[in-house]
């Protein structure tokens, strides 16, 4: 037993010694700017500093009530967030909640029976409380521990709670009655017990707040009702009918005096304890957080883009925090390293300084025209696939173009011109077209129909390949010819569904990216061929892939959601993943180097990298759900021979480090010693070049190791 504690604590020392210090390279926005994905919930601590939070993590911190923000680089913030002072705050998780001691920098996941905290009392001892169904859940040590204090009836439904003090609180909701569904809980004992109040309500309340023991306001469901009582809550007389207004979901109050009602279109506010109330516009689908009746923050969104605005002026004016220009784009590419092109709706845009600025050419399309595909032939000539089978064409860099109608009126969703004159196009519905006069005129080529192409890329006049979805056979399917497309050889990829992009390396090797639909998962797929499409080999992903990009032989990028890019090094045969700052889906992407690249979504954002993507994570992620706490599973098979599966979880984004030990202490393997992201990694181990014997894996991260014990027997 001593030998044993000896040799866990001589790995731990080892591994102290031997971590690495690790820094987070990645993506960064270009547009719109400081951000662009999807902004959820923000926060006022004091009259300068506010944060927001939204997708992917994303946490944006301002010192300057609002007019200036900066992004925090971390990936852990969840998209509903409460902050009991400038620094000390807490984020949204599932099956727990996320804490932050210093200003949202960093979190650290806590255990909990909800999965946010709905408000706190500070004065005189601190008390967080939070809901989850039909029960309230209190803390007084700021989130590390929670007790439960209140259970509603069965079949009860808790929408809201507030504490009035750290005695006095109030949990509302709907209970399963035809006639009277408000239910109505408080307690006067700091929540060791609640009583029930009989107040006769005929709707369900949706949101309460009480600005002192006696006068407190509600919000109906159903017919939504702002109502009032004087008598602690016993009973309620309807002072404005909301029946007619847009959706108000929360009652805010500053203080005794002035608060606001919270909706997406408008905000009511009362300077006078709620005796008048005023009605304001917020324009159009804002949710509306003030830091005072005059001043807030407003999360819009306006033609499918979500932005973030200022008001000073209680909603009269509202101010755009957020710069850059609003389109959907789906394809990017580059002629040199500042040179590049990016296509919208009826618009082409174009940058000669690297991204940081763009100019935009109007097509003189029907404005729902969107540009599918871009390419260039050389510095001067590129063409672009637009909808209602229009293909533009420029001759001078972009400075403008002409449209082509061809003889399609489907979606062009790739063009491939091997030359200056020959030059092939696919469309969405199977169609696939060629031009031998450098793109002024097309005709049909054979055997399209019953396909949903994505892409089509030639090698030369005569050779070449397009991909997409078989109906007939409900597979992913490449075609190839080597006679100009008058004959197509047909291969159906069996563990792929639909091919969303392809790319060709420089030494010829086909990669087809897409997605298994009839798995129910998406899974993501990309398929490989060395030998042009003779035979073909695939890895698989968590998230389906929808675009890929090879910057060299070796070094190529494939993008998929929540927050990842896979990258590879060795010509595809392994990938593995790093951040990405956009939290959707990029439908393309290119790199003029294997560094520097851009990518771009249809939700009008456009991002970079400058440093290949950032830090690769050497285990293979197998799930993108983030793990409430470290875990470190029984390897197995064990014993095994030769190989066996380790397992373990990530909960934060940090440094790790997994090796191998023999009986001895000495270290046989680093299996990785990387940055890596929240998830759920394994990795194969092959023990072929070691002798049969007990061997131990050990798991470290930030203040956590954990050892396991194998048996090689051979």
């Amino acid at each position: 037993m001593n030998t044993f504690k000896n040799l866990k604590f001589f790995l731990f020392l080892l591994i102290l010694i031997n971590c690495k210090s690790f820094s987070q390279d990645g993506w960064f926005w270009l547009n719109p700017l400081p951000q662009g994905n999807w902004l959820t919930d923000v926060e006022f601590t004091s009259n300068n500093t506010v944060y927001v939070s939204g997708y992917g993590g994303t946490m944006m911190k301002s010192t300057n009530g609002g007019v200036n923000f900066e992004i925090l680089a971390n990936k852990e913030c969840g998209k509903q967030i409460i902050f009991i002072n400038n620094l000390t705050g807490f984020s949204s998780s599932a099956n727990g909640i996320l804490k932050t001691t210093n200003g949202g920098n960093n979190w650290r996941f806590i255990p909990a029976p909800v999965d946010s905290v709905s408000g706190y009392i500070l004065s005189p001892a601190p008390l967080l409380y939070g809901k989850k169904s039909n029960k309230i859940y209190l803390s007084r040590d700021l989130g590390e521990n929670w007790i439960l204090s209140l259970t509603a009836y069965q079949n009860e439904i808790i929408y809201s709670s507030f504490f009035l003090n750290s005695n006095t609180g109030y949990a509302v909701g709907s209970k399963p009655d035809p006639y009277l569904k408000g239910r109505i809980y408080r307690t006067t004992s700091s929540g060791i017990s609640w009583d029930t109040i009989n107040a006769a309500l005929a709707y369900g309340l949706r949101s309460v707040n009480f600005i002192n023991s006696n006068t407190g306001f509600a919000i109906t469901f159903s017919q939504p009702h702002l109502i009032k009582t004087t008598n602690g809550g016993y009973t309620w007389v309807t002072i404005l009918n909301l029946v007619n207004s847009s959706f108000f979901n929360e009652i805010v109050f500053f203080d005794i005096n002035n608060g606001y009602i919270k909706g997406p279109y408008d905000i009511l506010c009362t300077s006078n304890q709620g005796s008048n109330w005023y009605w304001y516009s917020t324009g159009p689908s804002k949710n509306t957080f003030l830091k005072n009746l005059d001043e807030g923050l407003g999360i819009g969104t306006y033609e499918n883009q979500n932005y973030l605005y200022r008001t000073t002026n209680t909603g009269a004016n509202w101010l755009n925090l957020s710069t850059g220009f609003n389109d959907d784009f789906y394809d990017v590419t580059f002629i040199n390293e500042s040179t590049g092109f990016t296509g919208g709706y009826d618009n082409i845009y174009k940058t000669t300084n690297g991204g940081t600025n763009w100019s935009v050419f109007n097509l003189g399309l029907e404005i729902y025209d969107g540009v599918n595909c871009i390419i260039f032939l050389n510095n001067n000539t590129g063409y672009a696939g637009i909808d209602g089978g229009q293909i533009a064409k420029t001759t001078n860099c972009g400075l403008n173009w002409h449209v082509i109608q061809t003889i399609s009126t489907d979606y062009i969703m790739g063009i491939s011109f091997p030359d200056a004159n020959i030059g092939y196009a696919i469309t969405y519905w199977g169609s696939c077209m060629k031009s031998t006069d450098g793109g002024s005129n097309w005709n049909y080529l054979p055997d399209g129909n019953g396909h949903n192409f994505r892409d089509i890329i030639f090698i030369n006049n005569q050779f070449g390949f397009s991909g997409g979805y078989d109906n007939d056979s409900d597979k992913a399917i490449v075609r190839k010819t080597d006679n100009g497309g008058a004959d197509w050889t047909k291969y159906y990829l069996d563990s792929m569904t639909s091919i969303r992009d392809l790319c060709m390396t420089p030494n010829n090797s086909l990669f087809a990216a897409g997605y298994n639909f009839n798995s129910g998962l998406y899974n993501g797929v990309i398929y490989r061929t060395t030998d042009f499409g003779n035979t073909w080999l695939y890895n698989r992903f968590p998230k389906r892939i929808t675009s890929i990009f090879f910057s060299s032989v070796l070094t190529g990028y494939a993008s998929t959601d929540n927050n990842i890019t896979y990258k590879t090094t060795n010509s595809g045969v392994n990938w593995f993943a790093t951040y990405c700052s956009n939290n959707f889906e990029s439908l393309g992407m290119y790199f003029t180097n294997d560094l520097t690249g851009y990518a771009v979504s249809p939700y009008g954002q456009i991002i970079k990298t400058t440093t290949g993507g950032g830090v690769l994570i050497s285990v293979e992620p197998q799930s993108y759900i983030v793990p409430h706490t470290f875990n470190l599973y029984q390897n197995y098979p064990n014993p095994f021979n030769p190989t066996t599966k380790i397992k373990f979880d990530i909960p934060k984004a940090m440094n790790a480090s997994l090796r191998i030990y023999d009986i001895l202490g000495r270290e046989v393997s680093v299996v990785v010693n990387d940055f890596l992201i929240p998830g759920t990694y394994a990795f194969d181990f092959d023990g072929s070049n070691l002798s049969s014997g007990v061997y131990f894996y050990v798991l470290t991260g930030e203040g956590f190791v954990e050892s396991k014990k194998m048996l090689l027997v051979k």
